[in-house]
């Protein structure tokens, strides 16, 4: 039986405004999920940007007249920060921007990632040639923390701080480190509510990206989280990597994008079990892709859309005197 699947962490071209990162476009990313792939959804997590929120909107209402039960899920990919980082404290070689994926739920979680991503550009400040834009750990506390319920959260890609040290430990396994990385997951899942955590992992031939992929094994044989893969897709089509490539490296210089951004493209069933199937086993990979299910499941249809009101004129410009003009003008 074909697997419930659907990605909960794909990028469009709204991501390129501060860095190239992706050649997406929504429309296409996803009617080619729905259509070509038989997605049951897709989620849209760019980079610390929600702003295809209403254009996703309308997207799915096209995709829905022939796939009625296809989910576009709003999201967005933060930046994870100690708090009070800024330019003045800014230590070089010690601090990092980590990756950290949040979904909406619904209404009252999309108004969430709103707070969090104007805190975010609250925070914002040039380090070198990159517009860095922090999300604090207070901030998620605050705003989710205090009302949880209504936002996912998942593991990100190898960009995020827990994957930096699961690959730590899969080096040099110790139990305090092994600890140190479950202690962390746990806290971090008490902020949403567990339900609404994730581990997520992705299909990918590169070592560090299986020994991640089989370290979330355990930790959720141990703590029960349930696993997701995700694609992570920067682009389309697997043959258009050189096009990818091409694309980031056009204006920055030589960016070493061969290993990390090989396989972060949309795939099928099918091509995510060549990936995964001999390092994780086949079974597991089916059990990871129904689970997203859970996600689907969770995330409700909201609108974001607001009425529009249109000032009525009650006569043409061109008999209104000009005290009623100014009179309306002052109105509004």
């Amino acid at each position: 039986m074909m697997e419930f699947y659907g990605s909960a962490h794909n990028h469009t071209d709204r991501s390129n405004f501060r860095l190239r990162d992706s050649t997406n476009r929504l429309d296409q990313l996803c009617w080619y999920a729905a259509k070509d792939l038989g997605h049951n959804f897709i989620a849209i997590t760019d980079h610390e940007t929600i702003a295809t929120a209403i254009d996703c909107q309308k997207v799915e209402k096209e995709i829905r007249k022939e796939y009625p039960n296809f989910k576009i899920i709003r999201g967005n990919e933060i930046y994870l920060c100690r708090d009070g980082l800024n330019k003045d404290n800014y230590e070089r070689g010690k601090d990092r921007f980590w990756h950290w994926i949040l979904l909406a739920k619904d209404a009252i979680g999309h108004e969430q990632l709103r707070e969090i991503s104007t805190r975010a550009w609250s925070h914002c400040f040039k380090q070198g040639k990159m517009l860095r834009v922090p999300t604090y750990y207070s901030d998620i506390q605050e705003v989710i923390g205090v009302n949880p319920g209504h936002v996912i959260m998942s593991t990100a890609c190898r960009g995020s701080f827990i994957s930096t040290r699961i690959l730590d430990y899969a080096k040099e396994p110790n139990e305090e480190l092994y600890n140190h990385i479950i202690s962390y997951l746990k806290n971090m899942s008490d902020i949403c509510g567990k339900e609404n955590f994730f581990l997520e992992v992705q299909p990918s031939f590169d070592k560090e990206q299986i020994l991640i992929n089989q370290t979330y094994k355990k930790i959720s044989e141990d703590i029960g989280f349930p696993v997701i893969i995700t694609l992570d897709a920067h682009y389309l089509k697997k043959e258009d990597e050189s096009i990818h490539h091409a694309f980031l490296t056009a204006q920055e210089g030589d960016r070493e994008t061969s290993s990390f951004y090989a396989s972060t493209y949309m795939m099928g069933r099918e091509e995510i079990h060549s990936y995964m199937d001999n390092s994780i086993g086949k079974e597991t990979v089916s059990q990871w892709m129904n689970n997203t299910k859970l996600i689907y499941d969770l995330c409700e249809d909201y609108d974001l859309t607001k009425p529009l009101h249109i000032p009525y004129l009650p006569k043409t410009i061109d008999t209104i005197s000009e005290e009623e003009f100014l009179s309306f003008k002052d109105l509004i």
